[in-house]
This record gives C-alpha cells, sequence and structure tokens, in this order.
C-alpha cells in the first residue's frame, strides 16, 4: 500500500448573488458539495463583496451559514 501525502489547497472563488444572505448561502452550498465529494473539512475563511473591475471590497462581518426562516421558527426542544 502506498502512502499519500496530504497537502492544503487554498482558492479563491466568485459567488454571484442579489445580496449577502444568498451570497453567503450558495458559498456553503458550493462549500458542502466539495466536501461531499473530496471531503476533508472544506471551510470558509472570509466573504466579500468585490464589483467586478473594482478594487473596492467589503468584507462580510458574518461569513456564517444561514438558517433559513422554517430552522428559526421551530421551536427549542427546552
Amino acid at each position: 500500500m502506498s502512502k499519500e501525502n496530504r497537502y492544503v489547497v487554498k482558492m479563491d472563488m466568485y459567488v454571484y448573488a442579489e445580496n449577502d444572505y444568498m451570497a453567503r448561502k450558495r458559498a456553503h452550498q458550493m462549500k458542502k458539495k466539495i466536501d461531499e465529494k473530496y471531503g476533508g473539512g472544506v471551510g470558509i475563511l472570509e466573504l466579500g463583496e468585490q464589483p467586478f473591475a473594482s478594487f473596492n471590497y467589503r468584507k462580510l462581518e458574518d461569513h456564517s451559514e444561514p438558517i433559513s426562516r422554517k430552522e428559526r421558527m421551530m421551536e427549542l426542544p427546552f
């Protein structure tokens, strides 16, 4: 059995969305697809808005996975 080496890969990608919520949602959907296919614990380190052909960049304070209305409305078990 051959020994496989472990590598770290850092990637940048663009996500197009109507607003911050949808950008977070799409980024996390992509993260899940990559993680399901290749494993390894994919993580989103930063998320920000940058208009096309612009140096302006707005870092989002919250890049966590958004919670749907349905999940927010569920009663807590305690």
